[in-house]
């Protein structure tokens, strides 16, 4: 996740991304549980998003399809809610 060791030092980046990824482990759990991604619903497949809410002020959203054949959760971004939405599409 280049954004959060561009952004923060690097001890506090590593444990971001420490809590992001504990997040992004409970899809396994409950993969049914995101909300559409709105940006996203032109594609292929019907991508969902969690969100991890590392502080008041910095929150990442977990982007995520579910591939029912192989019963995978398959995450294809992590999104800080910050940046324009409009980028998400590009990193599709």
């Amino acid at each position: 996740m280049p954004y959060i060791f561009e952004n923060f030092s690097l001890e506090r980046a590593i444990e971001i991304n420490d809590n992001i990824l504990h997040t992004a482990s409970t899809l396994s759990r409950k993969p049914g549980r995101g909300r559409k991604e709105k940006y996203l619903e032109d594609g292929q497949e019907e991508f969902k998003f969690i969100l991890h809410k590392e502080s008041k002020h910095f929150e990442i959203k977990i982007i995520y399809f579910i591939n029912a054949g192989k019963q995978t959760v398959n995450i294809t971004d992590f999104f800080p809610t910050r940046m324009d939405p409009q980028k998400m599409r590009k990193n599709k």
